[in-house]
């Protein structure tokens, strides 16, 4: 009763909306940059170490291993805690959609939520009982954390799912939705690609500042692997984002038209182009590694291909007549047919003692810079993602049945009906 004589807060957006999705966007940016590594980190970390343990115990893998998982307890907190001041900042500025979608998808959220109860120990325990748990009882562990992670992903996964098409879906078959599945595995291969490819940029950098000959061929090698790791789950990308908007358009048209014609639709020449960055400069990568590699014709060749594929596939409607456009798609499979043969090649060679080789330089600088463009393609889809959303989730006009609700009524209080909160 004390608390009903006050009266009702009138939200107040700084800078009106623009501000406000600035300061949700900024701020969750950071978030799913600090998830993704940690998502990508948790799925290393276990089976570096099974390979280290399988393989008699190479010290490389178990450095590896523990190296990366001692980084996700730092990342793990901070990133925590930052969730809880991006949730705090969204209740705030979105009070009425954060409200009814924390109540549709109660159960999945409360599920994904309470996995850090079990997560956190299964961390501390992976991290802080490395020699003093056996083997196998802490490979378990690892594994067991990472499954809790994922876990994490699958439930909140639905959120995004159900806002992509809200009004013929229920929340509680939110998991059972066309774009589901893929947009779970675009994630799960994303968020292992490139954090792989970042720490293949990391690798490259303290391999330039080591002194050591034991720290140099060990960069040398965390380099090739992690490049090797990210370029194999980047291949898989296309395929899964072709079946996700294929999925969107057929079950979500007012998304579809946003991300092709919409307001989204120019942001796509940006995504192509930063893709056709981390393409190509992944087969050269392959290509120019080490002086051997260097003189290879065939390596030349499909790095040629590549860019020809990637070229093709990014050009612009205009050029590219209607009844053609599943040239541009036919050009992005070349192009990936011929990253996915230069991989095998690459990968060839290292398993035959490539990583004692040294890494020229061209090739080390390109390494940094698809490791940072891989960072910046994920972020950038990110946002494309979100904005598609908006006419179908709060910022519709009016007349779509699919959406849950407008910009204007998002930023009202939350004040449910009698009898909808649990």
């Amino acid at each position: 009763m004390a608390l009903s004589a006050f009266p009702t807060p009138v939200p107040h957006l700084p800078l009106g909306t623009a501000g406000a999705a600035a300061a949700i966007g900024a701020t969750f940016l950071i978030h799913i940059a600090l998830v993704g590594f940690i998502l990508g980190a948790t799925a290393l970390a276990p089976f570096m170490e099974l390979a280290g343990r399988r393989r008699g115990g190479d010290p490389r893998h178990l450095r590896y291993a523990r190296r990366l998982a001692q980084a996700t307890v730092y990342l793990y907190s901070f990133g925590a805690t930052w969730a809880v001041f991006a949730v705090v900042l969204l209740t705030g500025l979105y009070g009425n959609l954060i409200g009814t979608l924390l109540n549709l998808l109660l159960l999945p959220l409360t599920i994904a939520f309470s996995s850090f109860f079990i997560g956190i120990p299964l961390l501390l325990l992976y991290v802080y009982r490395w020699d003093q748990m056996g083997p196998r009882l802490h490979l378990a562990v690892g594994f067991a954390f990472a499954f809790i992670q994922y876990v994490f992903l699958f439930t909140i996964v639905e959120l995004d799912s159900y806002v992509l098409n809200p009004g013929s879906l229920h929340a509680t078959t939110a998991a059972f939705s066309p774009s589901y599945p893929w947009l779970l595995l675009h994630y799960v291969g994303a968020n292992i690609s490139w954090p792989a490819l970042l720490l293949a940029a990391l690798a490259v950098w303290r391999l330039r500042r080591a002194t050591d000959p034991q720290e140099i061929a060990f960069q040398r090698w965390a380099a090739r692997v992690n490049f090797t790791v990210g370029a194999a789950f980047l291949l898989i990308q296309p395929v899964t984002g072709f079946l996700l908007a294929l999925t969107i358009q057929q079950n979500s048209a007012p998304a579809f038209l946003s991300l092709t014609a919409g307001g989204s639709g120019w942001m796509l020449v940006g995504q192509e182009a930063l893709l056709a960055v981390v393409v190509v400069g992944a087969n050269l990568v392959f290509w120019q590694h080490s002086p051997a590699a260097s003189r290879s014709q065939a390596g030349a060749g499909l790095t040629v291909v590549a860019l020809l594929g990637m070229a093709g596939a990014t050009l612009p409607a205009a050029v590219i007549p209607s009844g053609l456009v599943a040239l541009r798609y036919v050009l992005l499979l070349v192009a990936f047919v011929a990253t996915a043969i230069h991989l095998l090649r690459f990968t060839r060679e290292r398993r035959q003692g490539g990583d004692a080789a040294g890494i020229r330089p061209p090739a080390a600088r390109l390494m940094t810079l698809v490791g940072v463009a891989a960072l910046v393609l994920t972020l950038y889809m990110g946002v494309i993602k979100e904005n598609i959303k908006l006419p179908c989730a709060i910022d519709a006009p009016t007349g779509h049945a699919q959406c849950l609700m407008t910009l204007h009524t998002a930023t009202r209080n939350f004040n449910p009906p009698r009898g909808y909160l649990p």
